[in-house]
């Protein structure tokens, strides 16, 4: 350590004195410092660079990123939700703020993102094999699992206390239940049977639910149930799926025969003067 110390000494104590560069200035550094010199100091010369600049500007067209509205109205469907999902992801304190903003998703939006996951579902079973087979569920196991995740979701979303009327539920249900679930592949793997059977029961417990809600919130209801002929809608649901809402069907048509048997003169005047107001 002390070698170290005594050799970093003598370095520092040993000083170089630079060598003075003679000899010719060359050429090139001569015009070099007339051109820097006119250029600093020559009014005419800097105006005639600037105009020379210019010139090459103007002959110039330069490239800039696409604007926002540009790039939302070109992204696909794909590329906008990867967009969102990968904010939200950055940023999760924009969740809320999104949910708020977000137009109001209707019966008709939901119903065609369950139709278009449906039509996935049945565009990716496999050909020449029987439609219900283990086989054909595991090909297809990610999309059914999506569907049934989706509608989930989108029923929820039409439920009190998100959404206080009740016959937006009980139109949702109806049209996916006339439109849509009777096309699902019935297929044999038990995991599929549980989803269906849990969702079967859940959407009978929405519908009991919301059709006594419904026509306990005003007596005129019941006359308005009859005349939208709701149960022959639910007549033709069983006939559609084995049955599996029979007891709603039983539900309605006890409310219309007591209500036939009351005869009640004065619910059918008053639901006549609210159908005509």
């Amino acid at each position: 350590m002390g070698a170290f110390n005594q050799h970093t000494s003598d370095i520092n104590s040993y000083k170089l004195t630079p060598k003075k560069s003679i000899g010719k200035r060359k050429h090139s550094d001569s015009i070099d410092a007339h051109l820097n010199y006119n250029a600093s100091f020559n009014p005419l010369g800097t105006s005639r660079t600037r105009m020379i600049k210019k010139n090459r500007n103007m002959n110039q067209i330069f490239g800039q990123k696409l604007s926002l509205s540009r790039l939302i109205e070109t992204l696909d469907k794909e590329k906008l939700q990867n967009l969102v999902k990968n904010l939200i992801n950055d940023n999760p304190e924009l969740t809320d703020k999104i949910i708020e903003s977000s137009p109001i998703i209707t019966i008709d939006d939901a119903l065609n993102e369950l139709e278009r996951k449906l039509d996935m579902i049945l565009a990716n079973i496999p050909y020449k094999v029987d439609i219900t087979s283990d086989y054909s569920f595991l090909r297809v196991k990610t999309l059914v699992n999506d569907f049934f995740h989706s509608l989930s979701d989108y029923s929820l979303s039409f439920l009190p206390p998100v959404e206080t009327d009740f016959t937006v539920s009980i139109k949702f249900l109806k049209r996916f239940l006339l439109e849509i679930f009777h096309n699902l592949p019935d297929f044999s793997a038990v995991e599929y049977k549980y989803y269906r059977n849990l969702t079967i029961e859940k959407f009978n417990l929405i519908l009991e639910n919301s059709i006594t809600n419904y026509l306990n919130e005003k007596k005129q209801n019941l006359l308005l149930l009859i005349n939208e002929n709701w149960l022959d809608e639910f007549k033709q649901i069983n006939e559609l799926n084995n049955n599996s809402f029979m007891k709603i069907q039983l539900l309605l048509e006890s409310e219309i025969d007591n209500y036939y048997n009351s005869g009640s003169l004065i619910l059918n005047t008053e639901v006549s003067s609210a159908i005509l107001d």
